[in-house]
């Protein structure tokens, strides 16, 4: 078999489509008459609970029972049929639970016992104790078993330790068992939480409280259309730690990821309410395409600003699909990993309450220093007098104003109504003048305040759950907030044993008063506005409106159109209201035993209406108020539905089991906009677009796409010692020509879970080793464009006879022959347990290469264009990860610790036929390049080595023409000995060394305390906004830095920064490795204390639960970066990550909450 699947894959890129189809039916019905060929045989004897079955019995005997479970496991059955005879046909129904489970529902009513000898259970009559009820009375204990949160579990096994038989709970958790004595150890267990003895002792009541086991290898982790137990999985996911999140008071799920999953990047690159964290798995996948991972919440595809407006407590898991041969099933959606989100469901039971409420603030974490007024007049006044010097020949700094031409004053004056004070030659003056902190006038503290609330329950036929939600959220920068209303309901339907119906609804509106925070000052940015505004200039008008007239100390060179932040706030509203529906149903049909269909359909609307006016009393392109009004209107609306089904076959016979799926998936998605933009407006009174006198911009625009799907996976295991999986997708989307509109994904991987060898049986103190192999192959077709295969037209104007007429031209050149971007990427991995799962370890090494990336090339320009995109480029990902689990501590203390650290490392393998360089810029000339041999995205520029501290130096180093004593020395990269644009080179890269994370969790009686720690190593930001704030032109605020700049060969500074000078010289401010800082940080990312009330408190109040927790988030940043936040970005794409224009902060955040049951 294994040289069969090897000639597929040598062959697999020279057949069709329809032959690889036949090709795997083929293979298919091989395995299933192979499977039913095999004879059972005993395998090495595991627990009973740690093996599932799924056993339904609908007024059947109880041996029927025992043949199911036979029938899924390795496990015989041994019995005297005469003594079943006497007990009435049982009803159950079909779940999956553990085989102690199952034997403990069957028995619960009878006088048998069951007893394990290797592989075989043997059931027998109790015998009659007679001895020990003589000796020592049967003692009866009841009590109550719940989770951590005091909710109530049903269906926990409970047994007697060294003894058959037992109980289970109620579906309130209440349970009652009659033990023989008082030194008798109960024994509770249940999936997914670790088990837990008590002694039965004296007294006759035992309240239990189980805890989750996040480590069990017996949980399921889900994967691409359908779940596998973590024993089993051979590829490389992860999971996230959800036990760890809950005590996280998250209004963003997706920030509770940061530093919980090796391989995972979440960066928070702007804090502004509602702001999405950008995602990426094991680096950048492509240059042009998008490089986000799917996300799939429920079966619905969601872009990450909908997973982002879940919250921690809506979240049941979320598993992260990493290699090839995990997502390879999505096919052209899994190129760049894939988040598989599943929120929570109704349980059966009676009706339970939660409630979760917190209140908290927000405060900005951090401030920049820059100079104060006194600070500032010296340095503005220094500046004006080096560049007198320099530009008047004769000049002496002692000149007064009257001999000096207007552009070189002593002082620095006001054009119109500033104080006349302002004088920067009068000392006296000078001291007198006072600093407007602009940064304290824009930052507030800000109230953050949730209210969820959750109803679940349900019976054997119908299980339902309804939560609702609301987020009322102010960011740190004044006006700014976020009112987010919430709902998410779903229901499980057991029509009968075999037929299932559900289905899930989420609504979701949000309301987002938003502020133009980022970007240059010139476009009306606050944050850089805020540092550049010259800290004598008046915030305020006598009248308490926000000063506007004068915005900046302007001069005759100056900058007069730096906006006031805080008329910026006021002045420029902008409203964003949006709307989501996401909605999912299906249906599944167990038939023949092994065999199980389900059909699943989604539908997603979203909607979004943004309405925002700048008002005549803000600068407009660097012109001084009284300006043009403009108003902006635009409304959008998505929609997109998706239909899968599928078709499971399930086959277990002794040592070997095996699982089928075959599956077909069709998609669509369409998206539209409508905007218009209006000025000349009579007044500010009226901003809405009826008001506007000229509508100057009005544009519409339509799009869509669509795909067609097939999918199989073939998954088998050997005793659960040998794993193999494979799995195929073709996709056919609308996005590619006819040409290579189709696109087949094949993988596999294998797993040997070493510890089930008999030379393994000596070593007690590995409890579990797994050895992963994976290779395959996956589809990127997350492109700028729906169709990039056609050529586009553009309007345009032709002239007939001096007459011009509108009409079409070509405007972007089309290539049918686009096709696919494709990873191939191989995946090894081990993962060890040690002294029975108290150290987890995990290990991971990847490679992957992403080819027929699409790029831009030259073409002939008798084609009449100057580029076309074709399938040329290369680049590759590859690293380690690693992950750590422990139980350090454990009884009435316990500390758990969760760690992980990821290593990536990104290169350009191919850039088309002639390999030239791509150049991109961030708003500011060149500030990347893409070169082959590199990362994607490097910063480019100059290479700063010092300070001309004098003529003899000037005369040494290849410098500008310009260049003074003072001024920078750039490298003579090379070596021409001219300074040029040509020494630009490679001065940084956004890209870090390593990742980690570490979550420290400690437990003693009713209390709990998580701390969890986050960051990075390595990696670089090109920080624009120094461009401004350390330019040391004296024309706008400075950072307090430039007080270490170069004033004198006996004052050299820092040899880093130049002299003053308000006309710069030796081309100081180009880009270059000043502004390129390091990005390295640790976080303290999240501190939270809770206190579980106690049980005899809740019984008073009514309560089945109760916490009361305090948490801080972002409470400290250990960082040399200079900014706000050293995961900023103002870009989202591969080629310009890491540049930082001016970003809306972090917020650190403290929040006191409760949460309750009842």
């Amino acid at each position: 078999m294994k040289f069969l699947i090897r000639g597929r894959l040598r062959l697999f890129p020279k057949r069709t489509f329809a032959y690889y189809m036949k090709l795997s039916c083929l293979l298919a019905s091989a395995f299933l008459l192979g499977i039913n060929m095999l004879i059972a045989a005993p395998g090495k004897a595991q627990r009973l609970e740690e093996v599932d079955v799924m056993v339904g019995l609908k007024h059947q005997p109880l041996k029927e029972g025992f043949k199911q479970i036979q029938q899924q496991s390795h496990f015989k059955f041994a019995y005297v049929e005469a003594q079943l005879a006497d007990y009435e046909p049982l009803t159950l129904p079909a779940e999956r639970r553990s085989v102690l489970q199952t034997l403990n529902l069957l028995l619960q009513h009878t006088s048998l016992s069951w007893s394990l000898n290797a592989n075989t259970i043997v059931i027998t009559e109790k015998s009659k104790p007679t001895v020990i009820i003589t000796l020592l009375p049967p003692v009866t204990i009841s009590g109550k078993v719940t989770d951590e949160k005091g909710n109530g579990l049903p269906n926990v096994t409970i047994t007697i330790k060294n003894g058959g038989g037992g109980a289970i709970t109620d579906v309130n958790g209440h349970y009652s068992i009659r033990v023989p004595d008082e030194k008798s150890v109960i024994i509770f267990s249940m999936i997914g939480y670790t088990a837990v003895e008590v002694a039965a002792g004296s007294g006759s009541s035992r309240n239990v409280v189980m805890k989750e086991e996040t480590r069990s290898l017996n949980n399921v982790v889900v994967i691409g259309y359908g779940t596998q137990k973590k024993r089993n999985v051979t590829a490389a996911i992860s999971s996230v730690p959800m036990a760890e999140m809950r005590d996280m008071p998250l209004s963003n799920v997706a920030t509770g990821m940061q530093g919980k999953i090796p391989g995972v990047i979440v960066q928070q690159t702007g804090g502004a309410p509602g702001a999405t964290p950008a995602i990426k798995v094991r680096g950048f996948g492509s240059i042009s395409a998008g490089t986000n991972p799917l996300i799939v919440v429920d079966g619905n595809i969601v872009d990450a600003s909908v997973f982002s407006n879940l919250s921690s407590n809506d979240v049941q898991s979320i598993d992260v699909l990493k290699d090839a041969s995990s997502t390879a099933i999505y096919g052209s959606k899994g190129s760049n990993g894939v988040l598989i989100v599943t929120t929570k469901r109704g349980k059966t039971g009676a009706t339970k309450f939660n409630a979760d409420v917190y209140t908290g603030f927000q405060e900005l974490s951090k401030k920049i220093d820059v100079l104060n007024s006194q600070q500032f007049a010296e340095f503005s006044k220094e500046a004006s007098n080096n560049a007198y010097l320099d530009n008047v020949p004769g000049a002496s700094i002692n000149d007064p104003n009257s001999a000096r031409p207007s552009s070189y004053l002593r002082y620095r004056y006001p054009r119109g109504d500033l104080f006349d004070w302002f004088n920067f030659d009068d000392p006296a003056k000078v001291a007198a003048m006072p600093t407007y902190d602009y940064q304290d006038m824009i930052f507030r503290k800000g109230m953050i305040n949730n209210y969820q609330v959750t109803a679940s329950g349900g019976t054997d036929k119908a299980q339902y759950l309804v939560t609702g939600g609301y987020l009322k959220q102010d960011g740190i920068i004044d006006k700014s907030t976020l009112d987010r209303y919430s709902v998410r309901a779903n229901v499980d339907l057991n029509i009968t044993d075999r037929f299932k119906l559900g289905a899930n609804i989420n609504p979701v509106y949000k309301i987002q008063q938003e502020v133009n925070s980022d970007g240059h000052w010139a476009s009306n940015g606050i944050i850089n506005a805020a540092l550049s505004a010259v800290p004598m200039t008046p915030i305020w008008n006598a009248d308490h409106s926000a000063y506007t007239s004068q915005t900046a100390l302007a001069v005759p060179y100056g900058w007069p159109g730096i906006t006031n932040p805080v008329a910026n706030i006021t002045e420029n509203p902008s409203e964003l209201i949006t709307t989501n529906l996401l909605t999912n149903v299906y249906a599944s049909y167990q038939f023949l035993k092994d065999f199980t269909y389900r059909a699943t359909g989604n539908f997603n609307v979203g909607s979004g209406r943004r309405n925002a006016y700048k008002t005549s009393r803000l600068p407009l392109n660097q012109i001084l108020p009284p300006t043009q009004a403009v108003g902006e209107a635009y409304s959008d609306m998505t929609t997109s539905w998706l239909f899968n089904q599928t078709l499971n076959y399930t086959k277990n016979s002794g040592a070997h089991h095996l699982d089928l799926l075959l599956g077909m998936e069709a998609y669509k998605y369409q998206f539209q906009r409508s905007q218009a933009i209006g000025t000349s407006y009579a007044n500010d009174v009226v901003p809405t677009l009826n008001a506007a006198g000229l509508p100057s911009t009005v544009n519409s625009f339509r799009t869509a796409n669509s795909s067609t799907s097939y999918f199989g996976r073939a998954t088998y295991n050997y005793k659960e010692k040998y794993i193999a999986n494979v799995s195929l997708r073709a996709d056919g989307s609308s996005i590619f020509g006819s040409q290579n509109r189709w696109g087949v994904f094949p993988a596999g991987s294998v797993g040997w879970v070493i510890t089930e060898e008999p030379f393994m049986k000596n070593i007690p103190t590995v409890s579990n080793a797994k050895l992963r192999v994976s290779y395959g192959l996956a589809g990127n077709n997350q492109f700028t464009s729906d169709y990039p295969y056609l050529a586009t037209l553009d309007a345009d104007n032709y002239s007939f006879n001096n007459t011009l007429v509108n009409g079409l031209a070509a405007a972007t050149m089309g290539n049918p022959e686009l096709g696919w971007e494709k990873s191939k990427q191989f995946d090894a991995g081990i993962d060890i347990g040690l002294f029975h799962e108290r150290i987890a370890i995990g290990i991971d090494y990847y490679k992957r290469n992403t080819n027929d990336l699409l790029l831009a090339v030259n073409v002939p320009t008798i084609t009449g264009f100057s580029t076309a995109v074709k399938n040329i480029g290369a680049i590759e990902n590859k690293g380690w990860e690693f992950s750590l689990a422990t139980r350090n501590l454990t009884g009435a203390f316990t500390w758990n610790t969760n760690a992980s650290i990821s290593f990536n490392r990104n290169t350009v393998l191919a850039l088309g036929p002639t390999g030239d360089p791509i150049r991109s810029n961030s708003g500011v000339n060149e500030t990347n390049i893409t070169v082959i041999g590199k990362p994607i995205g490097n910063i480019y520029g100059y290479k700063q080595i010092g300070i001309f501290q004098n003529q003899a130096d000037l005369d040494k180093f290849p410098h500008d023409a310009t260049s003074r004593p003072g001024d920078v020395k750039f490298e003579d990269v090379n070596k021409d000995g001219k300074i040029t644009a040509d020494d630009r080179t490679i001065i940084g890269n956004s890209q870090p060394d390593f990742i980690y994370g570490l979550t420290n969790t400690f437990r003693y009686k009713n209390f709990d305390l998580m701390v969890a720690i986050q960051g990075q190593q390595g990696g670089q930001i090109l920080n624009l906004s120094r461009r401004f704030f350390e330019n040391v032109e004296g024309s706008a605020n400075q950072l307090t830095t430039v007080m270490n700049r170069w004033q004198s060969e006996a004052k050299p500074g820092n040899g880093i920064i130049p002299r003053a000078n308000q006309r710069t010289t030796g081309n100081n401010n180009a880009i270059s490795d000043r502004w390129v800082e390091d990005a390295s940080y640790l976080r303290i990312q999240n501190i939270s204390l809770g206190y579980q009330l106690p049980e005899k408190m809740l019984q008073h109040i009514r309560l089945q639960q109760a916490r009361i927790y305090l948490s801080a988030q972002n409470l400290y940043t250990f960082t040399n970066y200079l900014n706000y936040n050293p995961e900023v970005s103002n870009y989202e794409g591969a080629l310009t990550s890491g540049v930082d224009y001016g970003r809306y902060p972090l917020a650190r955040t403290f929040v006191v909450g409760v949460n309750i049951g009842f």
